[in-house]
């Protein structure tokens, strides 16, 4: 995961699960509030077909606007700063193939 600082991208490691949660639940409150009583008076049908666009915007939404802006506004308090042992870990796995991929004659 990379976060753009406006100068260069910095490495993040991946965010803590609790602050996923949390990013996720905030996210979801005023789509999940405003979004079915707006397009269940808009569309009138059976309910399988309005709780199904519902949930179709409410996930659009989720995807391409509200949680990049989340992401972006919380960006600092996300990320977390790579450490050592990841990226070593990591470089180690990418040497071990390529070491293997090698044609040693």
């Amino acid at each position: 995961m990379h976060i753009d600082s406006g100068k260069s991208k910095q490495p993040c490691g991946q965010p803590k699960r609790y602050k996923q949660v949390l990013l996720t639940f905030v996210g979801l409150l005023a789509p999940v509030y405003f979004v079915p009583p707006a397009m269940s008076s808009a569309i009138a049908g059976p309910r399988l077909l309005t709780v199904s666009a519902v949930v179709a915007a409410i996930v659009v939404l989720m995807t391409y606007v509200i949680m990049p802006v989340l992401n972006y506004l919380t960006a600092s308090w996300l990320c977390e700063p790579v450490n050592r042992r990841s990226q070593g870990f990591m470089q180690d796995i990418e040497t071990a193939a390529i070491i293997g991929g090698k044609n040693h004659e």
